[in-house]
């Protein structure tokens, strides 16, 4: 979604001074370097975290990890005019579907874990299959298009769909959100008042700022800094990313609560000895762990020392004479 070599775009940054590219390559260096950084460190913890290499949320949290690289690149490459061809275009188009609709598909798998309506998940579940289609086929065509001989027939119609592009994806990440902490909430409640107060408040606190940073992207991308604009989604979406394992670890929390109820088991999947080796005391270090009960015998029962040692020195058993 790059206008630098289109005929006329005022985003280009041969247009501005060497001063100003500078800093804004630089920028732009520093947002994608950032997010590969925490690609490479999200798909490692996704193979030492989960213990199951199966499942929905495995699946789309390894591959929402991994389009942030091939998404940077390809931003890489056509920004800094590495290669002008349409290979880095068509790149960053799959990464940007596997990025966005993978994170989108993140936040719907972890929501069966609070959430157990049928109705609910089928209607996200709908929602985001159709906004990838809405969203996603004009997109391609219309980027295609502004990179192609006929750049100005679609130059202008890119400009505005992929600001509601982004407008599109960011309130249906809300949405998620928002379900996701309202059932979080629910959960909760039906829990001791106050005894789990602090991990409402950390979840929430999650909530916030993956929506707050969303803003962020839209703020950027209307103050006409396109290409910065473009690199701090990757970097985003990948800072997004490392906050579902925060998420996770408070699942993993709430799963342990001992509800019934619920419609996944998180321990089939995710490796909980990670978590339980920081709540669980060093059992087998006496000084750590907690003391070992011993039953104090009572007065007159077998076991009584008292009565071992007189029966052991009776006069019976030292004075053959005693009768």
């Amino acid at each position: 979604m790059s206008l630098a070599d289109i005929p006329g775009s005022n985003f280009s940054l041969a247009d501005r001074s060497v001063r100003d590219r500078f800093a804004e390559r630089t920028i732009i260096a520093c947002l994608v370097g950032i997010s590969w950084y925490n690609a490479l460190e999200l798909i490692v913890l996704c193979f030492s975290t989960f213990k199951r290499y199966g499942g929905c949320y495995f699946w789309c949290l390894l591959i929402a990890s991994f389009s942030i690289i091939p998404f940077g690149l390809g931003y890489l490459l056509i920004i800094f005019d590495i290669y002008t061809s349409m290979f880095p275009l068509v790149m960053e188009l799959i990464a940007w579907v596997g990025m966005v609709t993978g994170q989108s598909l993140v936040l719907w798998s972890r929501l069966h874990l609070v959430c157990h309506s049928r109705t609910v998940l089928r209607a996200t579940l709908a929602m985001i299959i159709v906004d990838a289609i809405i969203l996603h086929t004009p997109g391609f065509v219309l980027e295609i298009g502004s990179h192609s001989n006929k750049s100005s027939l679609f130059t202008h119609g890119f400009n505005i769909f992929e600001r509601i592009q982004l407008i599109g994806f960011s309130i249906q990440e809300i949405i998620l959100s928002i379900i996701y902490s309202w059932e979080s909430v629910r959960l909760l409640n039906l829990r001791p008042r106050g005894h789990y107060r602090g991990t409402l408040v950390q979840l929430l606190i999650v909530n916030v700022a993956m929506i707050l940073m969303d803003a962020a992207i839209i703020g950027v991308q209307y103050s006409g800094f396109f290409h910065i604009h473009v690199t701090l989604k990757a970097m985003v979406y990948s800072v997004k990313l490392k906050l579902e394992y925060a998420i996770l670890g408070k699942l993993v929390h709430i799963t342990e609560m001992g509800s019934n109820s619920a419609a996944t088991d998180l321990s089939d999947f995710v490796d909980l000895s990670l978590h339980n080796a920081r709540t669980q005391p060093d059992i087998e270090n006496p000084e750590y762990g907690p003391r070992a009960r011993t039953r104090v015998p009572s007065k007159g029962s077998s076991t009584d020392p008292l009565r071992s040692s007189s029966a052991t020195q009776s006069p019976g058993s030292t004075n053959p004479d005693y009768p």
